[in-house]
């Protein structure tokens, strides 16, 4: 009985901040999601270096060969993600985007081809406008 007794005073002489920071790191927490976002960022650099290689090569019957990659963000997570394109001025901009819309599954094959992950992202594809212009 006088062993259970030092056993259990053993451990209560363990301070419990010290507990509590042993198993709550919170800089583990912040490194790992620095981690997550260079990946992140990581990966949307080589989906707009994809596609605008593809686009650079896609012929003028599919109509989207003038279309520049702006941007590449996560939207939500780099399941799915949000492509940002320029589209040149005097070109309508829902033709523009029927146009890509009719050559995403392709887009996307490309893609699946320069990146390495398991699963090609979802791309949503959405006109931008660098100087504040609006839809035609």
């Amino acid at each position: 009985m006088k062993q259970y007794k030092r056993r259990f005073k053993e451990v209560e002489l363990v301070d419990p901040e010290f507990l509590e920071a042993l198993y709550t790191s919170k800089s583990g927490s912040r490194s790992f999601g620095r981690h997550a976002q260079r990946k992140a960022q990581q990966l949307c650099r080589q989906v707009q270096r994809a596609l605008n290689l593809a686009l650079a090569e896609s012929d003028v019957i599919s109509g989207i060969s003038d279309v520049f990659v702006d941007e590449v963000s996560p939207a939500p997570d780099c399941g799915r993600l949000l492509v940002r394109v320029l589209i040149p001025a005097g070109r309508p901009i829902a033709d523009a985007m029927d146009a890509i819309r009719r050559e995403a599954p392709r887009l996307r094959a490309e893609t699946a081809k320069s990146i390495t992950r398991k699963r090609a992202p979802e791309l949503t594809f959405a006109p931008a406008f660098p100087e504040g212009g609006t839809d035609e």
